[in-house]
């Protein structure tokens, strides 16, 4: 679909796509779960709604197998270029300038195209190298016509039986924020000026600079960064030497740290994030050696002197230079927001889950959601404490971090709670660096080192001056109304024992209970009519021969004939019930 030169019509892409799905076998493959790879090259090869909806669908473990969850993770989205004449047209129209105006060179073919846009090398005017990132014409239209087709097919979905467990409007609405930031640049530009100034230079990850001035709705510019992506060092052999004297295994482990331990600053100290961290979005490279880098990783000096007519002697050492390795973030279509309170709500799980105390998960969680429906607390609490137990003599570091946040997210969906839009991005982003990590060095856990940056986070919150004030200001209150304590229980068995006390009860479910007791009224109801009926019919039917008899019986077989239609249809209802419970 992508780099198409003409936007399809509704009716063509749904040609289309019920070709692709007969093709694959979509709907059979997904309804029994069975081969996963067919439909992941069905997504791929119906383009970039498809493929966000695979991604979205990669973190719902409470609907698909293990299976389907790692082959939409690793959902691809190369296609074929553009021609270098509708780049140069879209380039010249969005800036009104020749592209000799702009830059020095430029590569006229792409080095990478994906199915929202293509890149390509260029050197602006100063000599800066940089990375060009365009559109695809007709991309938005394209989408657009998906979404238009979805929306239609909305209304019909809920006639399907197996669609109830999906929120198919949510998902479908999640596609379209999702797609909206990805297809305008603006907004990219935007994050990556951001990400930049909070994560250039921190520790070992380079950032690349935006130029904002070059940037559209439909073009990009960054600064080029040399590299090699993560993908390249996953394939390598672990026993090659990857520089000086440090194994492709060494610089792996440090790399999975490096990249772990700077998501847990986006998330926690930032709260902007790298919502999709996959090896083709993140690149390393290795500087060149230096003279310098020869010495000792510290260097101890030392000065004396004499100063105002005093001896002095200074001693002191020079902090480690950098290891000669830099991590380098890429593609900034796709990002994540967590504001302060939806923080300290997801450090509060955190926290609960690492003193395993179900029922402060369960407020923390609930402070994570939304109700969607019919919400047994009870039951909720119960199903969190027995998921709990399952981990109770488990060390820390031996618990998966992705496994547990899917089985919180299927407990979930099973008591009708749907996580908040950033807690979404952020499993799924977590869910991709996990795949990540695991391939660099399967050792390192997500969750021992998660612990950490959260504690730093709730004690960096707490205010203990405000907090010492407030617990005072309770104490005092609390003081104060002690001495009251015995006349108000006094006043209350006196209003008690006088009869003036109403007693209002309340139960789990009572919508439903009356519900289903009005249904059986109802049907009690219709029992009655049709035995009056049919005896009514039989009388007039036996009647004794008289005038008007033969309207008589007539009226008496229409009777018959209205009960006994009734009756099938209370009997084929129980039937489909019946049916639907197996």
């Amino acid at each position: 679909m992508a780099g198409s030169d003409q936007v399809k019509s509704k009716p063509q892409r749904l040609k289309e796509i019920v070709a692709v799905f007969h093709k694959y076998k979509v709907l059979q493959n997904l309804s029994k779960q069975t081969d996963p790879q067919a439909v992941r090259n069905a997504f791929e090869e119906l383009g970039p709604t498809f493929i966000k909806i695979g991604q979205l669908l990669s973190v719902r473990t409470d609907l698909l197998t293990p299976d389907y969850i790692q082959a939409f993770k690793s959902l691809q989205d190369n296609v074929k270029s553009d021609d270098f004449s509708k780049v140069k047209l879209l380039l010249e129209q969005e800036w009104g300038l020749p592209l000799e105006a702009v830059f020095e060179k430029f590569q006229e073919t792409a080095f990478a195209s994906a199915s929202i846009g293509q890149a390509h090398l260029a050197t602006l005017k100063n000599g800066q190298q940089v990375v060009v990132k365009v559109q695809h014409p007709g991309i938005v239209a394209d989408i657009n016509v998906d979404l238009a087709l979805f929306e239609k097919a909305v209304p019909l979905i809920r006639y399907v039986p197996e669609s109830n467990v999906v929120d198919v409007k949510s998902v479908l609405a999640e596609v379209r924020r999702s797609l909206d930031d990805e297809t305008d640049f603006t907004k990219e530009a935007a994050y990556a000026k951001r990400f930049y100034q909070l994560n250039n230079d921190w520790r070992q990850v380079k950032v690349p600079k935006i130029y904002e001035e070059y940037c559209t709705s439909r073009v990009l510019i960054l600064e080029f960064m040399e590299g090699s992506s993560l993908r390249y060092l996953l394939d390598a052999d672990p026993q090659q030497i990857a520089f000086r004297d440090i194994s492709v295994k060494e610089l792996k482990k440090e790399l999975g740290m490096l990249l772990v331990e700077s998501f847990m600053k986006q998330v926690f100290e930032d709260g902007f994030f790298h919502a999709d961290p996959h090896p083709g979005n993140v690149f390393f490279r290795i500087e060149p050696l230096k003279s310098a880098d020869t010495s000792p990783p510290f260097r101890n000096k030392e000065r004396a002197g004499v100063f105002a007519g005093i001896d002095y002697r200074l001693k002191w050492q020079d902090p480690a230079p950098l290891p000669d390795y830099r991590l380098i973030y890429l593609d900034f279509g796709m990002m994540g927001e967590l504001p302060d309170q939806l923080r300290s709500r997801l450090i509060d799980a955190l926290l609960a889950l690492y003193t395993q105390d179900s029922r402060q998960l369960g407020e923390a969680v609930l402070r994570l959601c939304k109700v969607e429906g019919p919400f047994d607390e009870e039951r909720f609490y119960t199903e969190l404490g027995v998921f709990l137990d399952r981990y109770y003599d488990l060390a820390i570091k031996d618990i998966d971090l992705q496994r547990v946040l899917g089985e919180i997210i299927q407990i979930c969906h099973q008591n009708n709670l749907q996580m908040v839009h950033e807690i979404t991005m952020l499993i799924k982003a977590f869910s991709t660096l996990e795949g990540v990590i695991e391939e660099l060095d399967p050792e390192l856990s997500l969750m021992e080192i998660t612990q950490p940056y959260a504690q730093k986070y709730y004690l960096q919150q707490i205010d203990t001056a405000e907090t010492a004030k407030r617990l005072g200001l309770d104490l005092l209150k609390s003081g104060k109304s002690l001495p009251k304590l015995p006349d108000r229980s006094l006043q209350a068995l006196e209003t008690f024992t006088r009869g003036k006390t109403h007693l209002t009860l309340s139960f789990k479910e009572q919508e439903h209970l009356l519900s289903r007791i009005e249904g059986m009224v109802n049907r009690l109801v219709i029992g009655l009519i049709l035995a009056a009926v049919i005896i009514g019919s039989s009388l007039l039917v036996s009647a004794e021969p008289a005038r008007g008899a033969a309207f008589a019986d007539t009226l008496g077989i229409f009777g018959y004939a209205v009960s006994l239609a009734v009756i099938l249809l209370i009997l084929l209802r129980h039937l489909w019930r019946q049916w639907r419970k197996k």
